[in-house]
């Protein structure tokens, strides 16, 4: 199966992975329906949970909403109004934080994703078996999520994760908005549009070699 793969794959794999960053403000210029369908078929490529998902091929939905649409100002709502209620949450719990802070902005001023050209849902249906199981799945939407994210690298569209759609899986408006049932799949999400001209993403120090890798 990996007859096809030269050493020039895997190099240019290596480019690819080094260039990937969190894109957090993007240009006015739309990518191209095909270019987010490209996106989409790699996340549609992506690992799933054979044992959760026998016999099914349909168990993985990809819903896009355009910028200004009625449905990404629906679910940028929905998702304000989430954090707003969360960081009250967290604030009886344990006081206020910087989180509790970051929580309450977005409840007040909105979503910098909703400047991005599209707000892309992923949806993975859950197993019904365990929380367990349901645990794989959850891995499973991450790859799917991970491959948009490299295959996005390479037609040069920027990518940001919108880690708050997994709150909102039980959520009955969130969920009818995408029309699938609350509580029957496991949510993840994505910015997608061109990288500003401007933005700079900041500097990353990522772990390294001697201090994270032990052989055994």
């Amino acid at each position: 199966m990996f007859e096809k793969i030269t050493p020039e794959h895997s190099a240019a794999l290596d480019e690819i992975i080094g260039a990937r960053r969190s894109v957090r403000a993007f240009d006015s210029t739309s990518p191209g329906r095909k270019v987010v369908e490209t996106i989409i078929k790699a996340g549609l490529a992506a690992p799933f949970s054979a044992s959760a998902q026998a016999g099914k091929t349909d168990f993985r939905k990809i819903v896009v909403m355009s910028k200004e649409s009625p449905a990404m100002n629906a679910a940028a709502g929905l998702i304000a109004k989430w954090a707003a209620e969360y960081a009250r949450e967290l604030e009886k719990e344990s006081g206020p934080s910087p989180f509790t802070r970051l929580l309450k902005e977005y409840g007040q001023q909105g979503l910098l994703f909703t400047t991005a050209p599209y707000y892309v849902v992923l949806a993975e249906e859950k197993s019904g078996a365990s929380s367990f199981v349901d645990m794989y799945i959850r891995h499973s939407l991450g790859y799917c999520l991970h491959n948009m994210w490299l295959k996005a690298t390479t037609l040069r569209v920027g990518l940001q994760v919108i880690t708050s759609t997994m709150a909102l899986d039980n959520d009955p408006d969130f969920c009818e908005l995408l029309g699938i049932a609350p509580g029957k799949y496991v949510l993840d999400g994505c910015a997608l549009g061109y990288p500003s001209d401007t933005y700079q993403p900041p500097a990353v120090r990522y772990p390294d070699m001697a201090t994270s890798l032990r052989w055994l």
